[in-house]
């Protein structure tokens, strides 16, 4: 493993064929699960907004007085699924853009913080890290470039300053502990590698480390990805069946005062 082998650059396009079916997979049940959310949003203001129409102008009685059928409430519900459909685009868009590395801090963190897609992400650019390290460290590059050209490789903008931080603090000549001290990740593999790598390692030991830390990082991303894309489809489907469900039980109310003014319920 001291030499660059085709085995080596077999074994690296077979990580990174890994890593581009993750985010490909990820992109499109997010994209799919979106379209799921907004046909049922499209449907829900529909059938409110047909149904408001049609009621509009409708009375009912109590005692001998005559009531108009207030239906406010449904141009609100409208207002409020026509939000949620620019929230559900909004969001969709942000996770389109960490997926590919090219959101600020603040709505990196953000998005890694939505449940299962966020770790996924964090753990496709983990992987994405691990690699070019690797590959940095069989190419006999001091950790100071190794870090920095890994800075311009993850697609995770915190990961991306932290190893730029922490190539400046190995090139000022500081401990492995508190050059890779918080990092953005916490997964198991940077995490290994920051305990081994304070002691005294040859470069074989250096080389099989960070080989370690990349092959355990392309399995963390497979799983995670193949759970969070069944997860993103199950949420997608509840989500859109209940908002069309919602939708549909306040047209029948509407539907059903009307009738009942009609027939003078409200007389008895």
């Amino acid at each position: 493993m001291s030499k660059w082998t085709i085995a080596n650059q077999a074994e690296v396009e077979t990580w990174a064929a890994i890593r581009d079916n993750g985010r490909s997979s990820l992109s499109r049940a997010t994209t799919l699960s979106l379209l799921y959310l907004l046909a049922a949003l499209a449907v829900g203001a529909y059938l409110l907004s047909a149904v408001a129409q049609i009621c509009e102008g409708a009375i009912y009685f109590v005692g001998w007085d005559v009531e108009e059928v207030q239906l406010t409430w449904m141009e609100t519900m409208m207002w409020i699924y026509a939000g949620a459909a620019v929230i559900a685009l909004a969001g969709w868009l942000l996770v389109q853009l960490s997926l590919r590395g090219r959101l600020p801090v603040l709505l990196s963190v953000f998005v890694a913080k939505i449940p299962g897609l966020g770790r996924a992400i964090q753990t496709i650019a983990l992987a994405n890290f691990c690699e070019s390290i690797y590959r940095s460290v069989v190419g006999s590059q001091t950790y100071g470039d190794a870090f920095r050209f890994a800075s311009q490789e993850a697609r995770f903008t915190p990961l991306q300053n932290w190893a730029a931080h922490s190539a400046l603090r190995l090139d000022a000549g500081q401990s492995w502990e508190h050059a890779l001290s918080h990092p953005p990740i916490k997964d198991h593999p940077l995490a290994a590698v920051t305990a081994l790598g304070q002691g005294q390692l040859s470069r074989e030991e250096t080389i099989r480390m960070w080989h370690q830390a990349a092959s355990d990082s392309h399995s963390l991303v497979d799983s995670r990805s193949r759970r969070t894309v069944r997860h993103l489809f199950r949420t997608g489907l509840v989500g859109s069946v209940l908002t069309a469900t919602f939708a549909i039980l306040a047209v029948n109310t509407a539907i059903v005062m009307t009738i009942n003014g009609l027939t003078f319920f409200g007389w008895w």
